[in-house]
């Protein structure tokens, strides 16, 4: 398991629960794997052993980790998901998005995605191909729960940006993920779309098997349209700046 990092925010424990909340999004932490102990986690993350032990306390109430006995014991990950009050707000909560600030998003992510596709297929490995095929089941699994499946959905693409192998494209992901997320939220999604997801994701997935990148670029199109459509919906309105021809019709 990779190191923490070291804490640098004035919410020491609302980072310490931040990152290991962010690892179980991305699959990196799953069921039954083992945190480090809290003196080591505090060692890695430059923190008191106070502030680690009141983040594991926030993370056992929450149902995420289950502490064990002992000078030894080591938290264990016994759920992955992650209840909407866990994690702190961001600087950006709170923030009224008008619509022009949510088509530019969505044009930064159709700009971006379907290269980081094309880049995934290339460099996937079987088990990244397996791991996405995982994420498609535990939204299939999920798909009446809303709020377990937008946490499904979110990680099948999570997982496509780190078969990339490319950590600053996945940040840049990372940081468009934070920007949509007030989106997502304020598009009251149902379960209709969600069966939906799941196609588009089983469609994208045997894309990337094949690996030919005009085919993953069409499929992104469509699987990114779909939620774009929604926002439309929702919005009763569309992007009011001129799309070039490769946003519109994924052509190169």
């Amino acid at each position: 398991m990779r190191e923490f990092t070291p804490v640098r925010t004035r919410s020491v424990a609302g980072d310490i629960v931040g990152q290991i909340v962010d690892r179980i999004k991305t699959g990196e932490l799953k069921v039954g794997d083992a945190l480090p102990g809290e003196r080591a986690l505090a060692t890695q993350m430059d923190v008191s052993r106070p502030s680690v032990s009141a983040a594991m306390a926030r993370l056992t109430d929450a149902g995420i980790v289950k502490r064990r006995p002992g000078r030894n014991g080591n938290p264990e990950i016994i759920s992955i998901w992650i209840p909407d009050d866990l994690v702190e707000s961001g600087e950006s909560e709170g923030r009224a998005l008008e619509n022009e600030d949510i088509f530019r998003v969505l044009e930064a992510r159709k700009t971006l995605e379907p290269r980081i596709a094309q880049l995934a297929a290339f460099r996937a490995t079987e088990k990244d191909f397996r791991d996405l095929q995982e994420s498609i089941d535990l939204l299939a699994a999920n798909r009446d729960n809303i709020a377990r499946a937008e946490q499904a959905e979110l990680l099948f693409h999570r997982r496509m940006w780190q078969a990339a192998r490319n950590s600053s494209l996945q940040n840049m992901m990372i940081g468009l993920e934070k920007e949509l997320a007030p989106i997502h939220d304020m598009m009251l999604r149902t379960p209709e779309d969600y069966a939906a997801g799941i196609e588009l994701h089983t469609a994208t997935l045997a894309a990337l098997r094949r690996g030919d990148p005009l085919e993953i670029e069409q499929e992104m199109y469509r699987h990114l349209g779909h939620f774009e459509a929604i926002v439309a919906d929702v919005l009763q309105s569309g992007a009011q700046r001129q799309k070039p021809d490769f946003l519109v019709t994924g052509v190169s």
